[in-house]
């Protein structure tokens, strides 16, 4: 099928944050988690006021940034929506009842700038009940990580001058621009751009340089009472991964879409709650201080959203701090982590426990890059594969970069479908000697998560 074409994809996002119903008049559309400069909410009526944190977002509101300012927004769906320097947005619609019965519906309008979406509930089923509008395209997401913006003449920075139009890049999932004059699907690590409305959109063969400036979501949580499940949670630091001191990541499997089938995802220091769940499979390695385990026979929820399956997770009081990774010698920037034994995969129902036969994450940190993602694992009568690449801010964020392989068994007696999935992960010790990693699956009507400890 060519790029020109509209594709649908099963791959799915691992920054999954619990939607917020229920808590304001029917027109709230969302929440401001935070902001930092000069963030004003122009209201529907009319009127404009200053943007804190805590502020709701209704049906009509425009969000406008100045220069190196920003505003991080919690969608009533459970969509993070991060509005980047010097942009300007309207949330012209917003529809959720708490469940996806095809009266959900979002539409935003970008007049200027960017902002990065990390979409929620609306969209996954019915897909053409999500739309961007801009000046001169609009853009259909299909369940993504995106990010998009809309430049209405050239600008210059650094030296470097982006014509203008609108752009759009992919970090997981599928997006599509349209015009007058035609169509273009966007995939993983792919950038869509249209000069005009009457100019046909296509792929640029290069990533733009202003999106390596862009502002990344955060992971914000809220203070939570010490529990038996603390291991799990980790702890509340907002860029987890990078200035943090302790953390999680897990591997789960959700319901998704009208035909229940679970589908493998990853999440970045999640609240889990067991709900009737048990631990096993728990383990522990002192050199990094890291403990895992899977919470499995219940019904445990994921940063609020109920699983259908496990829940697989690692954690550690000892992650390495953007200082020290700083600090790294040049002999250790660009090296590869091997696998530790001692963790393992599960599939979507939890039965049988697998192996990972191999794991191997390749990172440049000079280019701020993971350069190669490799996985072979075992699960019952299922062997799973898969690999990627991606940059570190996605790798070490909810989005997780992409992994695509095959899935032998899957489908017994037709071949090895294609599997695809997102994998995250952070570096641990001061000397980031150790890796911990989460990954999630999906071929067919199968899936399966997981979790690893890795060395350099």
């Amino acid at each position: 099928m060519g790029k020109n074409a509209i594709r649908l994809s099963g791959v799915l996002l691992g920054f999954l944050l619990s939607a917020w119903v229920g808590q304001a008049p029917a027109s709230t559309a969302g929440v401001i988690q935070f902001v930092a400069g000069d963030v004003r909410i122009a209201l529907a009526a009319g009127s404009e006021r200053p943007a804190a944190k805590g502020s709701p977002v209704s049906v009509g509101d425009t969000i406008s940034t100045a220069k190196a300012s920003v505003a991080q927004i919690k969608m009533g769906d459970g969509a993070i929506i991060v509005v980047q320097p010097e942009s300007k947005l309207t949330v012209a619609e917003f529809v959720y009842a708490g469940k996806e019965d095809g009266s959900e519906r979002v539409h935003y309008r970008l007049q200027q700038g960017g902002f990065r979406s990390v979409t929620g509930a609306i969209g996954h089923t019915n897909k053409g009940n999500y739309m961007i509008e801009t000046p001169i395209a609009h853009i259909g997401v299909r369940g993504t990580d995106h990010e998009s913006w809309y430049f209405p003449s050239s600008v210059s920075a650094g030296g470097v001058s982006t014509p203008a139009g609108l752009y759009n890049r992919v970090n997981v999932g599928l997006t599509y621009i349209q015009t007058s004059t035609g169509v273009v699907a966007i995939g993983p690590n792919e950038v869509g751009y249209a000069a005009s409305a009457l100019d046909r959109p296509h792929l640029l063969d290069a990533m733009p340089e202003f999106f390596n400036r862009s502002i990344q979501p955060r992971n914000v949580r809220g203070p939570q009472a010490p529990s038996a499940t603390a291991l799990a949670q980790g702890s509340a630091s907002p860029q987890q991964g990078t200035t943090g001191s302790s953390g999680s990541l897990a591997g789960f499997t959700a319901p998704r879409g009208k035909e229940g089938v679970s589908l493998g995802e990853t999440a970045v220091n999640p609240a889990i709650s067991p709900n009737g769940a048990t631990l096993a499979n728990a383990g522990s390695d002192a050199t990094f201080g890291v403990n895992w385990g899977t919470w499995q026979g219940g019904l445990a929820t994921v940063n609020g959203r109920a699983t259908r399956g496990p829940t697989n997770f690692i954690s550690s009081t000892n992650l390495t701090t953007a200082a020290q990774l700083a600090a790294l010698p040049p002999q250790v920037v660009n090296g590869t982590y091997t696998y530790v034994p001692g963790t393992g995969a599960v599939n979507g129902t939890g039965s049988p426990t697998g192996t990972i036969n191999s794991l191997s994450v390749g990172v440049n940190l000079t280019a701020q890059t993971v350069t190669n993602y490799s996985l072979n694992a075992t699960v019952g009568p299922q062997t799973w594969t898969g690999s990627g690449s991606g940059s570190l801010a996605q790798y070490m964020s909810g989005s997780g970069i992409s992994i695509d392989g095959k899935c032998s068994g899957c489908t017994p007696g037709a071949g090895s479908p294609t599997s695809h999935g997102t994998a995250s992960g952070a570096f641990v010790g001061g000397d980031a000697g150790g890796m911990m990693t989460s990954f999630g699956m999906k071929a067919a009507n199968q899936s399966m998560s997981g979790t690893g400890l890795l060395s350099r």
